[in-house]
């Protein structure tokens, strides 16, 4: 099969990716042809489709034995099939499903959770997903890049370097497209030049907007790649213009070539260098480049869920410590202490910006005295002489550092968890993990929430118990 490949198929199902699969029959000459003639299968991956729609597509490139298609034309709709109602959908990298009706997105997700565990023997672990409360308009950040032609936005689907300047962005409350349009315009009258990923050249490289939902406060930042290039006039002029439409507006530097939206210096232009957030009537002082979750909502029912638990285990035997792995701003162990008096709790994280404003949260909470956050990393193992009772990890997408779950496990050391919180924003590295952790706890239940709709992606809260001896 040749690029630009012409195909007609019928979708039949999700992959793990999120995107529309199907299997076409192609003869010697690569070309598709019927099923009864046809020598060869090709496993074909199309993006903004969902099963059932009959479609043509375009053969675009080869990714780990998948042939991935771009959509052509739609011929038939697929019964999940809505209309989207942003006008940067089927482009943007922003949202691959809405295009799919949300009740199918639920069904889909928790399909793929069950699917997953069931190979463990622990479908029955699965609880229904929690649906979000919003589907639009329910994140609280959003990075938009600065495109190599001047455009603000995202990254078109699956690609690094191609861009969509967005009018429009339906995933924030409140539409950043008048933000967006301001700096296009202070770029263009103070001459400062979009960022080239390719040659690593140019001026503004990101402008990230982080929202407190429950706060009334929106952080802006500006990321750079020089500040001395953005002179005290064009300062003003962005200060002015920008003052409605925030409570804080940063100048974020970013020497590194690498592409990321975290600044490694930060001058204030409105404002404070932090932005604060209230969830569940407790309040987080959060910095630009700090881990929060994206959904606030939802993030509060995470956050009962991983309580919830912990009372659970409470109420069976009396917990004295708490071990929170990856703690980041305090987010799970500062509502413990603040929800169990008489606990203490020992936080760890390797971001030394986000241990800090842990403890300030912890005294804002006024549950400083139960709290003591460390910075490090897991795997140093620092930890592994606490007397906890209960452990809460939420490590990053990449899941647990091998050593980490050696010493959780280990018999011989103090640290003999009766129960084990596990917060995964990505299932199919928890699965893996999962085995050795069943030599020594059984599976409470596995709770999947929608902290992201429109997207494949879904968070699960594992609750393990130690298994008695």
């Amino acid at each position: 099969m040749k690029y630009g490949h012409r195909l007609q198929v019928t979708i039949q199902k999700f992959d793990d990716k999120g995107r529309g699969t199907a299997h076409v029959n192609l003869d010697d000459a690569g070309k598709q042809c019927p099923p009864d003639q046809g020598d060869h299968d090709a496993q074909l991956a199309v993006p903004f489709t969902c099963p059932g729609d009959a479609a043509k597509i375009v053969f675009a490139k080869r990714e780990y034995g998948v042939k991935v298609c771009s959509l052509d034309r739609l011929m038939t709709p697929g019964p999940d099939r809505v209309a989207a109602p942003c006008p940067h959908a089927g482009k943007c990298g922003g949202c691959l499903w809405q295009h799919v009706d949300y009740k199918a997105q639920l069904a889909e997700k928790e399909r793929g959770v069950r699917e997953m565990f069931a190979g463990l023997g622990l479908e029955d672990k699965v609880q229904p997903v929690v649906p979000a409360d919003q589907t639009l308009g329910y994140r609280n950040r959003m990075d938009y890049c600065i495109g190599w032609n001047g455009e603000i936005g995202l990254k078109e689907y699956g690609t690094w370097n191609k861009y969509v300047d967005v009018k429009t962005c339906l995933l924030m409350k409140t539409d950043p497209g008048p933000i967006l349009q301001i700096i296009r315009g202070w770029m263009k009258e103070f001459d400062l030049q979009p960022w080239d990923a390719k040659f690593h050249s140019g001026d503004i490289r990101y402008t990230l907007i982080r929202d407190g939902q429950n706060t009334n406060q929106r952080l802006i930042v500006i990321v750079v790649r020089d500040a001395s290039r953005v002179t005290s006039g064009a300062r003003t002029a962005l200060t002015d213009r920008l003052k409605m439409l925030c409570t804080n507006l940063l100048l974020g530097e970013l020497t590194k070539t690498t592409d990321l939206s975290l600044a490694e210096t930060f001058e204030p232009l409105i404002g404070e260098p932090w932005f604060d957030e209230e969830v569940n009537g407790l309040r987080y002082r959060i910095h630009p480049n700090s881990f929060f979750q994206t959904n606030t909502s939802m993030a509060a029912k995470l956050q009962t869920t991983v309580l919830d638990a912990l009372q659970i285990q409470n109420s069976k035997s009396k917990i004295q410590n708490v071990l929170d792995l990856y703690c980041g701003l305090g987010f799970f162990g500062t509502a413990a202490a603040k929800k169990f008096s008489d606990i203490r709790v020992h936080g760890y994280e390797l971001d030394d910006e986000a241990i800090k404003l842990a403890s300030q949260n912890a005294e804002i909470n006024k549950v400083g005295d139960q709290c003591r956050y460390v910075s490090g990393k897991a795997e140093d193992l620092a930890w592994k002489d606490i007397d906890a009772q209960c452990v809460i990890l939420d490590p990053p997408r990449a899941g647990l550092h091998p050593r980490v779950i050696k010493t959780l496990l280990d018999d011989q050391g103090i640290l003999q968890p009766r129960s084990i919180i596990y917060v995964s924003c990505n299932y199919h590295r928890l699965k893996d993990e999962l085995p050795a952790f069943l030599k020594k706890f059984r599976v409470r239940s596995i709770q999947p929430l929608d902290l992201f709709p429109q997207t494949p992606h879904i968070e699960v809260v594992a609750t393990l118990d130690r298994i008695a001896n």
